[in-house]
């Protein structure tokens, strides 16, 4: 029996030697396998498509859902919220460049679990949500033009075929030596929908200048906020908890949107709590934003934990 394996061997080793068509194709595939295995991973945690394609997905999924923009996106942790409130699924429902439009607030009821006592929506709230930029499209459309096929694929073989996708020399060198790597802000996807950032050290607060020329073309949209505090009285009315907060920011970019964006707080606080929902009082300044919008992984971690407790704390009054 051994003398068979012993032979079999030698006849691969010997058509590898003689055969240059066999020859050729073994070591494609070798080297094909080293390449893939130099790809630096730039975000760790679920993979990329995957995470997009399975959040865009979700139906009948959550007792509770966090709403909005990048800002969310990345500033609150669902895991770190259930640790407050127990016996609930939270999911982080944000997307980037996203905008409180119709399609995005029917999507939202949607993922609510239908058979769920315990279904709350939990807007963050930023000035550029209510905005009608010309100039985004948002990530959550472009991900809602998605075709089945892409999503299916995506979520069960986006691993295996990105290890075939173009990687450049650049790539394959950071893959080699990692600290030749200029970025040093690191992204970790979770499944429950939030995307942690870390950066290693405070970057430039580039985020507001992009703000300032944003608001020179665009302001708020009166009618968007019209139709939210639509939505927000359906849902209060249909047994749906409906949260609403300031998402917190440096305060360079509050005292920008509070100047230039149209934006007035105390009115819209009051419009929302007269349609039935509860604003949350968090500071909007009190966390560390690491490019001047979006909060670093340690300040969304505390911001979900204040959130969490001051909801914790107004059901326990109700």
């Amino acid at each position: 029996m051994e003398n068979k394996k012993n032979t079999k061997k030698k006849n691969i080793i010997k058509v590898l030697y003689s055969d240059r068509t066999a020859r050729t194709l073994f070591f494609a595939i070798i080297s094909i396998i080293i390449m893939g295995s130099l790809r630096p991973k730039k975000i760790t945690g679920m993979h990329e498509k995957k995470y997009w394609a399975t959040k865009i997905s979700w139906i009948d999924y959550a007792d509770a859902i966090v709403t909005g923009d990048s800002r969310i996106l990345g500033g609150i942790s669902p895991g770190t919220m259930e640790e407050t409130l127990k016996d609930r699924c939270i999911v982080n429902y944000g997307f980037a460049s996203n905008l409180y439009d119709t399609k995005y607030l029917d999507a939202i009821g949607k993922v609510l679990r239908k058979n769920s006592n315990q279904k709350t929506i939990i807007l963050g709230i930023t000035p550029h949500s209510l905005t009608d930029d010309p100039g985004i499209t948002g990530q959550f459309l472009a991900l809602k033009s998605l075709s089945k096929k892409d999503i299916y694929m995506h979520m069960h073989f986006a691993s295996l075929y990105s290890f075939f996708e173009y990687m450049s020399f650049h790539d394959a060198m950071i893959g080699l030596f990692p600290n030749m790597s200029k970025s040093n802000t690191h992204k970790e996807l979770f499944s429950d929908g939030w995307l942690a950032y870390s950066k290693k050290s405070p970057g430039k607060k580039k985020e507001l200048k992009n703000y300032l020329k944003i608001y020179e073309r665009c302001q708020i949209n009166q009618d968007m906020i019209d139709n939210l505090m639509e939505y927000v009285s359906k849902w209060s009315t249909s047994d749906i908890k409906v949260y609403g907060f300031l998402v917190p920011t440096c305060k360079e970019m509050f005292e920008i949107e509070e100047q230039y964006s149209g934006f007035n707080l105390s009115k819209f606080k009051q419009t929302f709590q007269n349609s039935g929902g509860r604003w949350i009082e968090i500071d909007p300044t009190a966390y560390d934003s690491f490019d001047g919008s979006h909060l670093q992984r340690e300040s969304a971690v505390q911001l979900s934990k204040d959130l969490a407790l001051k909801i914790f704390e107004r059901e326990q009054q109700e």
